[in-house]
């Protein structure tokens, strides 16, 4: 009998483990929010995660970035979908770019920033209160702000230099408009993550970084 007590205790231990995963998941959730595209790249190639539970890892190698890549500039493009019932907050954090010598490829050489917000489709939240803010200085396509700094290398508005640790790049008000324990299609946002490199004479070193992006309850705003 006490073995029976036992084993049943246990079982309903695990599914209200389950239900606070399920409902935890559902609250905040970031995905892709679609392929990946890498231009001027000779060599490079972008991957990422599709589990729809965790994190979301994001690999990029830039491939040749000496000048044997003739391309005046490697562009990608990373989209990300959010969905939440409350509101929230991406962070991400970086490795790779380690490069000892300060001669080769750094992360402060790579443009980063967040544009283009758009709704997944009609079941994504417009509140007319707060809007989605963009931290600075990621609001801008580093394509687009380019400039060569007085050493030369090419200067970004944003960079992957801006991160520190657990970086905040963006926040916002609930992205759902259905509470609904079933995940839909079109029940939130995208946001592009764009990241931009000019090829130059780098030192030889590491021409790839790792990506993860966070979501997580935020301040609270009203909507």
């Amino acid at each position: 009998m006490r073995l029976r007590n036992f084993t049943f205790s246990l079982f309903v231990i695990l599914i209200c483990l389950g239900l606070a995963r399920t409902t935890s998941a559902q609250a905040l959730d970031i995905s892709s929010g679609g392929q990946p595209t890498i231009t001027g790249a000779v060599g490079g190639s972008v991957t990422g995660t599709s589990d729809v539970t965790t994190d979301l890892v994001v690999t990029i190698n830039f491939g040749e970035v000496s000048p044997l890549n003739t391309n005046s500039i490697v562009k990608v493009t990373v989209p990300f979908a959010l969905r939440s019932n409350q509101p929230y907050q991406i962070s991400v954090t970086m490795s790779g770019l380690n490069n000892a010598n300060a001669q080769a490829l750094q992360a402060s050489d790579v443009g980063f920033g967040i544009q283009n917000p758009r709704l997944l489709g009609g079941a994504g939240k417009i509140c007319t209160q707060s809007t989605h803010v963009i931290r600075s200085p990621f609001n801008n396509d580093p394509a687009t702000t380019a400039t060569v700094g007085d050493s030369g290398r090419v200067l970004y508005t944003s960079s992957l230099g801006n991160l520190s640790g657990s970086t905040v790049i963006l926040s916002g008000p609930q992205l759902s408009k259905n509470n609904s324990a079933i995940r839909q299609q079109s029940d939130g946002y995208v946001f592009d993550a764009v990241f931009t490199l000019t090829p130059q004479f780098f030192a030889s070193g590491i021409s790839s970084a790792t990506l993860i992006f966070t979501i997580s309850a935020g301040p609270n705003v009203p909507c």
